[in-house]
């Protein structure tokens, strides 16, 4: 190896060191920024030094809520309405038939939501119960969008999958709640992966693909649970005209490594 090549391989290296070496220094802040502030969960996380130090990862918690009257849908691409489903007929019972019978892979949506502390929003007595109305102000805002993955027709070599509903890429934005005065807050988290399924029940997990300021440099992994439901009415083209029903809440757990 000739003295040029051995001088590059050792400055790519340094440079390499001195990304890491920051971006570890950015997670032991937010480390001890979040620990100040009570989002941190376990001991972890707080633990001086930070996760870059032990190895550990940081631990986050957040509790969310889904605003319903931002959801929206686009079924033009499902693979097949039946036709009760499809053109909305006024009988509920045969309109819910008609969507136990349809396969709505290919279908958009996209909807917004709030972000508090964890443990902000109380744990429910029973999944469907509404035990969140928008008490606190909110710290940040998530935007969620993606493909729908609800099959309840079998075909060829696959089975009917009703569940899980969602398949989607959610933005957390935990530097502040985004508004006209601030159109993209700094601390951003991105996760990847499926959501939701049928009676609000059931844990998720998802892959965290990156982020702004803190997280700029964050790779991991984001746990999600059901946490009951808030009083936002949820719109959307699977229920029946004149149905209403309330929007889920979330507790997130991201288990953050730079």
């Amino acid at each position: 190896m000739s003295t040029i090549d051995r001088f590059r391989r050792c400055l790519l290296a340094g440079f390499g060191l001195g990304a890491g070496a920051a971006a570890a220094g950015a997670l032991a802040a937010t480390s001890a920024a979040h620990a100040a502030t009570g989002s941190t969960a376990g001991s972890g996380a707080a633990r001086a030094g930070g996760p870059a130090a032990s190895g550990a990862p940081l631990v986050l918690e957040y509790d969310v809520a889904v605003l319903g009257h931002t959801n929206f849908d686009n079924e033009d691409g499902a693979w097949h309405r039946h036709p009760d489903y499809a053109q909305r007929v006024k009988d509920p019972k045969a309109f819910r038939e008609g969507f136990r019978k349809s396969d709505l892979r290919g279908s958009m949506y996209y909807h917004e939501g709030v972000i508090y502390p964890g443990g902000t929003i109380p744990t429910p007595k029973d999944p469907m119960e509404v035990n969140w109305k928008f008490e606190k102000p909110p710290i940040g805002s998530f935007f969620d969008r993606g493909w729908v993955t609800i099959n309840y027709r079998s075909d060829g070599p696959y089975v009917a999958r009703p569940n899980p509903h969602l398949l989607s890429h959610t933005d957390y934005y935990l530097g502040g709640v985004v508004s006209e005065q601030d159109l993209t807050p700094t601390d951003m988290i991105a996760t990847v992966g499926l959501q939701h399924n049928n009676g609000n029940v059931g844990t998720f997990l998802r892959a965290v693909v990156g982020g702004t300021g803190r997280y700029a440099n964050v790779r991991g992994q984001m746990i999600q649970t059901h946490l009951g439901n808030n009083d936002s009415k949820l719109q959307g083209l699977f229920l029946p005209d004149g149905m209403t029903v309330p929007s889920p809440n979330f507790r997130l757990r991201f288990e953050l490594w730079t």
